[in-house]
């Protein structure tokens, strides 16, 4: 099997997994909160370890299967749009050579928290009276620590994968 052959199986069951864990079984944990998002933790792991363009990839693929996978009663593309500039910035911003501790942990954070307030910011251009403004920090904020949490988790276990599976191309 080739390299790309590879790397697309890699990201799409890593997306595939996160979808549906999320959707089975974090999301009925009844944790206060926002649900955590394994998709976007998995999203920056994938970016952190191929870089901006398949992170770009796998953040499209996510939010598209999210947009697909019931009970969804969004915009359909929405997700996917986010989910991608996710992907892209995550796999340009950090440095492979500055792959620390909290620069990682700072990125799933941040990639966590905007996620929330993105989505919030364009729902409420498109359809203004769906977002409750006052909601949103709470959200944006245990988003952002469920992130936290699973981080150490996932980066480094995708981490693992891809240098095992596809060290030619995994930029970790």
């Amino acid at each position: 099997m080739n390299i790309k052959a590879r790397q697309a199986m890699i990201i799409a069951s890593a997306i595939f997994i996160a979808v549906i864990l999320e959707l089975t079984l974090l999301s009925r944990l009844g944790l206060p909160g926002a649900t955590p998002d394994l998709v976007v933790v998995t999203i920056v792991a994938l970016a952190l370890a191929y870089g901006p363009l398949p992170g770009a990839i796998a953040g499209f693929s996510a939010g598209i299967l999210l947009g697909l996978a019931p009970p969804f009663d969004g915009i359909l593309g929405l997700e996917a749009i986010i989910f991608t500039i996710v992907g892209l910035v995550t796999g340009a911003v950090v440095d492979p050579r500055d792959r620390s501790v909290p620069v990682i942990m700072g990125m799933v954070g941040l990639s966590t928290g905007g996620v929330v307030l993105l989505n919030a910011l364009v729902l409420a251009v498109l359809s203004g009276d769906r977002v409750v403004w006052e909601n949103i920090p709470g959200l944006a904020l245990t988003s952002a620590l469920y992130g936290l949490i699973l981080a150490p988790l996932v980066v480094p276990g995708i981490g693992r994968i891809v240098r095992s599976l596809t060290p030619e191309v995994a930029v970790v």
